[in-house]
């Protein structure tokens, strides 16, 4: 996304409140370098509401885009659950322009579902990350989550490059799922 929003000529910021994760400060540092881009991360605490609200805090003043990592929640603990849903809250102190992404891998099907109305139980997503659609994955889960749920799809992953995340195109998935070439 940090790639996306760059070529938009917008100033992003990451947020490293994944504190759960092992390395996942050092992996976000080495993207949020690779980038250019500024990272806020606290080595510190391990309090991810706390991380969320600093980097929110110092981007609101500097960039166009805070995007904060929250990844390593499992949708099965209610620990990490209520964790993720004090950074939102923490956050909406800050700032009611917040979108909620899930990000959901292409190839475990109707998992992605159940991960999905978890996560709604504690918080509203927004939209949906939908990645691993550079093989043989289709990702089936978009047209249920998009009918069902109402959720949108905002990009798709193709691969592990900075500009493999490209912006959901309802028409050109279906073409891919129905064989047609676009």
């Amino acid at each position: 996304m940090t790639q996306f929003f760059k070529e938009k000529n917008e100033k992003v910021c990451l947020v490293a409140a994944d504190t759960y994760r092992a390395a996942a400060v050092e992996q976000i540092q080495i993207w949020a370098d690779r980038l250019g881009v500024r990272l806020v991360h606290n080595p510190e605490t391990s309090d991810p509401a706390s991380i969320a609200f600093d980097g929110v805090e110092s981007g609101l003043s500097k960039e166009d885009r805070v995007i904060i990592d929250t990844a390593g929640r499992i949708h099965t603990s209610v620990n990490l659950m209520k964790e993720l849903e004090k950074v939102h809250r923490v956050v909406s102190k800050l700032t009611d322009e917040i979108t909620t992404l899930i990000v959901v891998d292409g190839n475990i099907g109707k998992n992605s579902l159940s991960q999905i109305n978890h996560f709604n139980q504690y918080l509203q997503i927004d939209g949906i990350i939908i990645t691993k659609l550079d093989g043989t994955a289709r990702g089936g889960v978009v047209l249920t989550a998009m009918d069902d749920l109402d959720i949108p799809v905002y990009f798709i992953g193709v691969g592990e490059g900075s500009d493999d995340l490209i912006p959901f195109d309802s028409d050109n998935y279906i073409n891919s799922i129905i064989g047609e070439d676009e």
